[in-house]
């Protein structure tokens, strides 16, 4: 099952990714709606103030004022927005910004598929979940089934927080990651919950998520067909910048890593 997910950016979130955008003198492609024709831009300058990206053309490329589409790639990340293109003072070609800006899930890089050859584990604190607001009591459901207790004892690993539960992360990227389970422990992780304090606990390092959701729960066939198998879509939830560029910097070394692996194991064939 595939799905794209578009994140709203805050303002302050927006004036800083379009400042860093200027800063490193990217490149935005525009378009109008419904038009094969983009045009491929270098910016030159940004207005603070009016959240104007001014370009290097002096083209009038479109009509004064005219809403436009302009998506725009940065440190593996895709943005997209509705903007007005403009004509500056110098009569360089600008857009600005009045509408929201959104990220991508879709990721031409930042995106790792953990299992089998990377260790990544997502530990769940069971005492901060809530679904539609309500307080999820695992406790509860924890006491009364034996089960559930040994399906603990298998995912916790070396965990010794009675109220932690660590399943091993399949894919990751800087917007969310994918997990695994079995039918029992699917009841556990219903659609629309929300876990606070995730832990990604990495073989030389742990990144705390503040707020993860679940996306979805869709079953597959396993390498077990009497076992039903479920695998659990999970959205970050309001990430600050410190934090993406922090997973992203991660994510971007065990990918290099993988890479070089590959390298390595195509010149010993």
């Amino acid at each position: 099952m595939s799905q794209t997910f578009f994140s709203r950016l805050d303002q302050a979130e927006k004036n800083n990714r379009l400042s860093s955008l200027c800063n490193n003198r990217g490149r935005v492609t525009i378009w109008f709606k419904g038009e094969k024709e983009k045009h491929v831009l270098e910016v030159v300058s940004y207005d603070k103030d009016s959240m104007t990206l001014a370009l290097n053309t002096k083209d009038d490329i479109y009509a004064n004022n005219l809403e436009i589409l302009c998506s725009f790639e940065f440190r593996g990340m895709n943005f997209f927005s509705q903007t007005l293109f403009q004509k500056s003072i110098g009569d360089f070609a600008c857009i600005k910004f009045e509408g929201d800006l959104f990220k991508s899930e879709k990721r031409s890089s930042y995106r790792l598929m953990t299992f089998p050859q990377h260790e990544v584990w997502a530990e769940f604190r069971l005492d901060e979940a809530y679904e539609g607001g309500k307080v999820i009591d695992f406790r509860t459901k924890q006491s009364t089934t034996a089960i559930f207790n040994r399906f603990l004892t298998l995912v916790e690993g070396d965990s010794t927080n009675p109220d932690a539960l660590k399943i091993r992360v399949q894919d990751l990227s800087t917007t969310g990651m994918a997990l695994h389970i079995g039918e029992l422990e699917s009841r556990y992780f219903p659609k629309d919950s929300v876990f606070k304090k995730v832990r990604l606990k990495f073989s030389n390092e742990e990144i705390v998520i503040p707020e993860v959701k679940i996306i979805y729960v869709v079953s597959f066939i396993g390498s077990d067909k009497n076992m039903k198998k479920f695998k659990l879509g999970i959205r970050f939830e309001n990430l600050s910048n410190t934090l993406d560029h922090l997973l992203g910097k991660k994510i971007n070394s065990l990918l290099r890593e993988s890479d070089h692996n590959k390298d390595f194991e195509n010149f010993k064939k």
